[in-house]
């Protein structure tokens, strides 16, 4: 296979997040924040579109066309990123950022594209994994989130003060905050189950367990995952609230799992419920 070369031909002998620390600096970016995809794009020679692929991308069969829902694709001969028109700027941006993974990481030539399954954090496509990865990165600067993070509170509150900061989610940073962080802790995430009902009250909405994301102590220590029997669950189940009032809104509450009691954080970003686990004899307002 054709070696593909990147613009700063150094760049391909390092590894993809050493790539990642190279590429932030040499394009401007590294004290950026957030983290900007124009710099990367022009120092990377590539150009970013956006398009409503189901009617303009030429290259799809019609029956693709009708059974993709299609977020972001990448050209390396045309040096191009396409972008699924009217998406919300926050994936759009990772949009963006998962492709330049693909275009730098130096085993990935050809042309990818990219729907909402492939974008997903639990991809189980090794190349689409890799470009995540890159992506989340990007976003995060390397070590740079988890650095701030941890000198400041472990509480949600640190979380919804630097997502903003750096442009990304509000899940996407708990749960980067969680996995990196060297004290124990977790994040429980669950999503609504009938996702069509928006007017109903969280209390009477129902939820299951999406997933678990622990640090590397807590997952030593205590569980890696934790399950609802029956598989969901009614909102005023999982904590006493009739409604959430932003991502400011946070519930303290005691959770036990097996023979281990937590003291917990919950809150909402509006789609799905987060409650931020700790071991009982950590203090949740600080270090």
């Amino acid at each position: 296979m054709q070696k593909f070369h990147v613009t700063n031909d150094s760049l391909q002998l390092l590894a993809p997040q050493e790539i990642v620390e190279a590429l932030l600096v040499e394009a401007g970016t590294a004290d950026e924040l957030p983290t900007n995809e124009e710099k990367l794009l022009k120092f990377l020679k590539l150009e970013q579109l956006s398009f409503d692929f189901m009617h303009e991308l030429d290259f799809l069969p019609e029956s693709k066309r009708k059974s993709i829902d299609l977020r972001a694709a990448l050209s390396v001969n045309d040096r191009l990123i396409a972008t699924q028109s009217g998406l919300p700027e926050k994936r759009k941006r990772f949009g963006i950022f998962h492709e330049i993974g693909h275009f730098i990481h130096p085993e990935h030539r050809k042309i990818f594209i990219d729907d909402d399954s492939t974008l997903s954090w639990w991809t189980r496509v090794q190349m689409e994994r890799q470009a995540n990865e890159i992506a989340a990165e990007l976003v995060f600067q390397g070590n740079r989130f988890t650095e701030e993070a941890q000198d400041s509170p472990t509480s949600v509150a640190t979380v919804t003060e630097l997502a903003p900061k750096y442009g990304a989610s509000y899940e996407s940073a708990i749960r980067r905050y969680a996995e990196r962080h060297v004290l124990s802790c977790a994040v429980i995430v669950f999503d609504k189950v009938h996702k069509d009902v928006e007017d109903a009250e969280f209390e009477d909405s129902e939820y299951r367990i999406h997933y678990t994301v622990t640090s590397p102590s807590f997952r030593k220590n205590y569980f890696s995952a934790v399950e609802i029997k029956g598989g969901t669950l009614k909102g005023r189940e999982l904590c006493d609230k009739a409604r959430w009032r932003g991502v400011d809104d946070v519930l303290e509450q005691p959770l036990t799992v097996g023979d281990s009691h937590f003291d917990t954080e919950i809150f909402s970003n509006g789609y799905k419920v987060f409650q931020f686990v700790l071991p009982r004899k950590i203090n949740s307002k600080g270090r």
